[in-house]
């Protein structure tokens, strides 16, 4: 059994826009994710996911490019697919 405490953290690589981008994930809570990723520059964003009453998701972050905002669904679906 894993403890409540314990520092999870796993990395999911996904397609986006035809490239394969490595998301990388730390859990808050059991509706809270630290996530982040970077661009081929290597220029890293960080995110979070929050999981709201209704069952969506909101993700929050500064200054994030439009192919992570715009692919929200997406990253969504793999992590639940992840953590189910």
């Amino acid at each position: 059994m894993v403890s409540p405490n314990a520092n999870v953290a796993f990395t999911i690589v996904i397609k986006i826009n035809g490239r394969l981008k490595e998301f990388n994930f730390r859990k808050r809570n059991s509706g809270l994710y630290d996530g982040n990723t970077n661009d081929e520059y290597s220029i890293r964003y960080y995110f979070q996911l929050q999981k709201e009453d209704n069952g969506g998701w909101q993700l929050s972050g500064q200054n994030l490019p439009p192919w992570v905002v715009n692919n929200q669904p997406v990253i969504v679906e793999a992590l639940e697919t992840k953590i189910s």
